[in-house]
């Protein structure tokens, strides 16, 4: 290509003005908002002004070009927007065989001018007249050169009008200019195209405005972005067990500038929500339609992450006294602070650094003192106003970001008292052993806190790190941090017993109501000198009903909640009951008959379902024995059959006159009358063996009791 490139440089094949490239730019467009999304996208605005007829080129990677057909916007209140232009997404090499002039291959100049015979050119060269002709063809000569010596010299070969064959030597200092305006159009573009081929990561799209005057317009679209992530600092009681504080919460969102411009002053939204999002091959010349949908992302369960209750609680939990137990968070364990705290709170006296003043000297030890506590709620103030967006949530950050490209910013939205509930939470099926320290965080706030990780200082120090979910105003969640060392728990194997409530009838079944109760319990022993509150989860099933406690303190999908109140050094147990009811039914009308008859024995069975269980083995055994003695007749017909045999076979060694052959003649009659009566006789029992079937069917579909 730099060969081709090199050619035309020396043939100075030149196109006509109209036909050049674009001018320069009627106007810019900075970015003005960036709004981003939970989904991986980001919506960008752009504006500026523009004046009369104007044209605006954008770049973009060439993989946002889908994004941009599909979601660009735009608006020009006191013109008129006019089609958006961009370049075709064929390959370049079919591109390139459109054009006139074929330049797919790397050809010498002599190549180039031999494919281009017949076309009428204009040579010019240093000290000698233009030349004006059709090509007729390069030739290659032996000439002799400036050292005496032969040489190969190219010729170009022309036809003139009126000068007839003419040859002209090549040499760098011969100029070739096209005369036909439509060819060197043509082959302008070829090398064009061929150019723009070698930027296969940029694409440009050029906006077309009319009208008249200085205006402004705006332009938005939808590109792929990073997620826009949280993550929290909560802070639980001081460092003075008699002065807590309350409950504080910092969150701080994290952005990314991945795009090609620099944000100078841009308005920042962050939007909390999942639209569906996804790209759909719109640049692609659909010679096959290839859209792409992307899958869903689901981040990983570890850490661990508590589900909301679906019972109202309004903030706290029942059972155990309550609340959470007594004491604030200062020396005790539960209790909820939920005041708010002005800021003549935190000017008060104690309230604000003191002679030490900074940060650096009220740390010792790991430790902060309740200066530096209440410096670093009045150090933050968030910087979003939150609202709601249709059905998400956003955050408009207020004040302008300006932030350069390939950097990242870390940006305060949440800064307000928040109410929270210190408890230990026991999941046997995470830790047999321990509960884990935990937070009920009641958002209190009017903002929609979007998930993310949560750092927590207790007491002033560092106390663990949590996963917390997305939790909408008024709504609680339950954020796990540590290991409750000072708490035991155990979890005894379920004790499994069955009882029967109940016999009853209808149509052919015997029903068994039968009910399965499982009875789980833990037991719990503190260590601790603070009385603790004890959140003990529980499996939760559908199938069973809750007998013991009577209600939950919460119920998640997957899970009950129960409130356990452990005084310090002491010890406590929880039982959990539930029940299922159980049927079993026994086919009356060819069912087990011992455990029909097992059933007449129950002293607890009613007269009425006694009755009509011996009236049922009644009609059955009827049935049987009707239906064995027909039976039993075949058996002897059967029986009588084998002993004709052996009587016909006996005959046939005997002398038909004989005694004995006589006997046998009239032994067969006589069987033979037997035959006929037992098979008659097997006839009318089967008769009556249906019959009787039949009416004890009719009688079992009739049957019904309670």
């Amino acid at each position: 290509m730099k060969k081709i490139l090199s050619i035309c440089a020396a043939m100075c094949i030149t196109a006509p003005a109209w036909a050049q490239a674009p001018s320069a730019p009627s106007s810019t467009l900075p970015v003005r908002r960036i709004t981003l999304f939970t989904s991986g996208v980001s919506y960008t605005e752009r504006g500026g002004v523009v004046e009369g007829d104007a044209t605006v080129p954008l770049l973009f990677r060439t993989p946002q070009i889908n994004d941009i057909l599909k979601s660009l916007v735009l608006i020009d209140r006191k013109g008129q927007v006019q089609p958006a232009t961009y370049a075709a997404h064929d390959p370049v090499s079919h591109t390139l065989q459109s054009f006139a002039v074929d330049v797919t291959q790397n050809m010498t100049q002599q190549e180039l001018l031999n494919h281009l015979r017949g076309t009428r050119v204009t040579v010019e060269a240093a000290n000698r007249p233009a030349l004006t002709g059709q090509i007729v063809g390069v030739e290659t000569r032996q000439v002799l050169g400036a050292d005496g010596k032969p040489t190969a010299a190219a010729f170009l070969n022309l036809f003139g009008d009126n000068t007839g064959l003419m040859s002209v030597r090549l040499d760098t200092e011969t100029t070739v200019r096209l005369l036909d305006p439509q060819l060197n159009k043509e082959f302008h573009d070829a090398l064009t195209t061929l150019a723009s081929g070698t930027d296969e990561q940029r694409r440009q799209v050029t906006l077309h405005f009319a009208g008249q005057g200085r205006r402004e317009v705006r332009v938005g679209y939808v590109t792929e972005a990073p997620l826009w992530k949280m993550s929290y600092r909560l802070l639980i009681g001081g460092s003075d067990p008699d002065k807590p504080g309350s409950p504080y919460l910092q969150g701080w969102a994290m952005v990314e500038n991945t795009s090609d411009d620099d944000w100078q002053n841009v308005r920042l939204s962050l939007v909390s929500g999942r639209p569906i999002s996804f790209i759909q091959d719109l640049y692609q010349p659909l010679y096959l339609p290839r859209p792409i949908v992307g899958p869903d992302v689901v981040a990983s369960p570890y850490p661990q992450t508590h589900d909301g209750s679906l019972l109202g609680t309004n903030g706290q939990i029942a059972g155990g006294g309550g609340a959470f137990g007594g004491g604030g968070f200062g020396g005790g364990r539960g209790g909820t602070a939920s005041r708010n705290r002005s800021s003549a709170d935190v000017n008060a006296p104690g309230g604000a650094m003191g002679p030490k003043g900074d940060m650096g000297s009220a740390v010792e030890a790991g430790t902060t003192d309740s200066a530096a506590v209440d410096y670093l709620r009045e150090s933050v103030k968030a910087q979003a106003a939150g609202q709601k967006a249709g059905e998400l949530f956003q955050y408009n950050i207020n004040v302008p970001i300006s932030l350069a490209r390939r950097q990242s910013a870390l940006i305060p939205v949440v800064a307000q008292d928040v109410e929270a509930e210190k408890v230990s939470l026991y999941n046997a099926d995470s830790d047999a052993r321990y509960p884990l320290n935990a937070v009920r965080l009641h958002n209190t706030t009017a903002l929609h806190l979007k998930g993310g990780s949560v750092t927590l200082f207790d007491g002033g120090i560092y106390a663990g790190d949590a996963r917390m979910e997305d939790i909408p105003p008024k709504d609680t969640r339950l954020l796990s941090y540590a290991v409750d060392l000072a708490v035991e728990g155990e979890r005894q194997t379920p004790k499994v017993t069955t009882v029967e409530t109940g016999l009853s009838l209808k149509r052919r079944l015997l029903l068994i109501s039968r009910r399965e109760r499982i009875e789980t319990t833990y037991t719990f022993k503190s260590k601790a000198d603070t009385p603790r509150t004890v959140l003990v989860e529980h499996p939760f099933d559908a199938n069973y009903s809750l007998i013991a406690p009577l209600k939950p303190a919460e119920r998640t999908p997957a899970l009950y909640r129960f409130a356990v109140a452990l005084a310090p050094g002491k010890s406590e147990t929880l039982k959990v009951t539930a029940e299922r009811p159980q049927v079993e039914s026994l086919a009356l009308l060819d069912g087990d008959m011992d455990r029909i008859v097992s059933f007449t024995k129950r002293k607890e069975i009613s007269p009425q379902l006694l009755a009509a269980l011996q009236d049922i083995l009644t009609r059955r055994r009827h049935v049987g024995q009707l239906q064995a003695q027909a039976a039993a007749r075949d058996t002897d017909i059967q029986a009588i059959s084998a002993d004709q045999e052996r009587i016909r076979k006996n005959m046939m060694a005997l002398d038909k006159d004989s005694a004995l052959y006589k006997r046998y003649v009239g032994e067969l009659d006589a069987q033979e009358t037997k035959i006929d009566l037992l098979r008659q006789e097997a006839v009318r029992l089967r008769a009556q063996a249906e019959t009787a079937a039949h009416e004890f069917s009719a009688y079992l579909d009739t049957l019904t009791i309670e």
